[in-house]
């Protein structure tokens, strides 16, 4: 019985550590992932600039702005 009981604590352990390190992993993807969409807007408002009909919206802003990245383009 008591071999039993360790064996279920550590599955339990195992798994929960697992599944620690997925969402560490998905979270450090989503921030890579958000850090290059900004500069793909920082780009595209560099290169329709002289054209007026580039904007990024509000959640673009703000996901910009959490990252420090600066997006010159109107906001809409």
């Amino acid at each position: 019985m008591n071999k039993k009981i360790i064996e279920t604590i550590t599955i339990a352990i195992v798994t929960i550590t697992m599944l620690a390190i997925v969402i560490i992993g998905l979270d450090k993807a989503l921030d890579n992932y958000e850090i290059v969409e900004c500069y793909k807007l920082q780009s595209y408002a560099e290169k329709y600039k002289n054209y007026g009909g580039f904007y990024i919206t509000t959640i673009e802003k703000e996901m910009c702005d959490y990252h420090n990245i600066i997006v010159d383009a109107p906001v809409r």
